[in-house]
């Protein structure tokens, strides 16, 4: 029986900085959540008015929903643009910075029993990765806080992967 080669249900962990100095992004309250949507550019002619009589590709967006709980300060001052001087992480304000110049890649790797696995051909591979903030934090007496984070995917610009966001399985 077919089935995907990271597994069809189940967690997963996170290493972002992967190839250079990893950092496990774990555990999650929810689903992380990586997801494409293609744009596509109508053209239309008049005598179908608003009904499309072809498509143009305009590109694929790529965005990754992290849903972070139980954090360290250290995981959160990297996804919060911070500056932890511990115990204290403070956060700022980031404003006409560059965001591909600084992103990183980062590995998908699903968990099971609770282990993150060791198989490359299971992981998803994504080149260049950066963080933005999207979170809400509540505060009652039965919410559990997650910090939910945003990974925007950049197509990758380098040599060896020029045009490629990433792969579903890898070699080391």
């Amino acid at each position: 029986m077919p089935k995907l080669p990271f597994g069809d249900i189940g967690p997963c962990e996170i290493e972002y900085d992967y190839g250079g100095s990893p950092i496990t992004l774990a555990p999650f309250l929810g689903k992380v959540s990586l997801k494409q949507t293609d744009t596509i550019y109508g053209v239309q002619e008049e005598a179908f008015g608003d009904a499309d009589v072809d498509g143009v590709m305009g590109g694929p967006k790529v965005e990754l929903d992290v849903p972070m709980t139980r954090s360290t300060l250290f995981q959160l001052e990297l996804v919060l643009h911070g500056v932890l001087t511990p115990p204290v992480l403070t956060m700022r304000g980031m404003v006409g910075c560059d965001m591909y110049a600084h992103a990183k890649a980062m590995a998908i790797k699903p968990v099971c029993d609770n282990v993150a696995s060791i198989i490359p051909a299971e992981w998803i591979i994504l080149y260049k990765t950066y963080p933005f903030r999207k979170w809400t934090l509540d505060f009652d007496r039965s919410t559990q806080r997650v910090f939910l984070i945003g990974f925007k995917v950049f197509i990758s610009q380098e040599i060896g992967t020029y045009g490629d966001f990433g792969t579903f399985g890898t070699v080391v």
